[in-house]
């Protein structure tokens, strides 16, 4: 891991939340900031502003049954932002999600304003999916 000021900063996201903290996730994101997922299940979308943002974080833990797990491989920074590669796993309702991500994080003075969240899209739809 790189150690530019943007990977400590999500690297410190990250471990927030993995302690369930997201009030400190959510200090991480600009007013008007937005998170795109693309995909069809029950998650997908692009919320917009740190409440919606934590809002949809916390209903991804709670349709798992408080399972989701985050396993960060990397982070690399530079002054456009940061990018993560984590793997996620997590069961519902019999159905196991054990896929890896690449997250992109655009930030603007030290706070994010875009998350390009790029899964293993077929896993997380049918994982996540209705």
């Amino acid at each position: 891991m790189s150690d530019h000021v943007n990977t400590k900063q999500i690297t410190a996201m990250l471990e927030a939340f993995g302690r369930g903290d997201l009030a400190a996730v959510g200090a991480n994101f600009a007013p008007d900031a937005e998170w795109e997922l693309p995909g069809r299940s029950e998650i997908a979308g692009t919320y917009k502003g740190p409440d919606e943002i934590v809002g949809f974080l916390a209903k991804s833990f709670e349709l798992s049954g408080g399972t989701l797990s985050l396993e960060p491989f990397t982070v690399i920074g530079s002054d456009w932002g940061a990018v993560h590669v984590q793997r996620v796993s997590a069961n519902r309702d019999g159905r196991t999600l054990d896929c890896v991500e690449v997250i992109a994080h655009e930030m603007v003075g030290g706070l994010i304003r875009r998350t390009y969240h790029r899964p293993d899209q077929y896993a997380i739809d049918a994982f996540f999916g209705a």
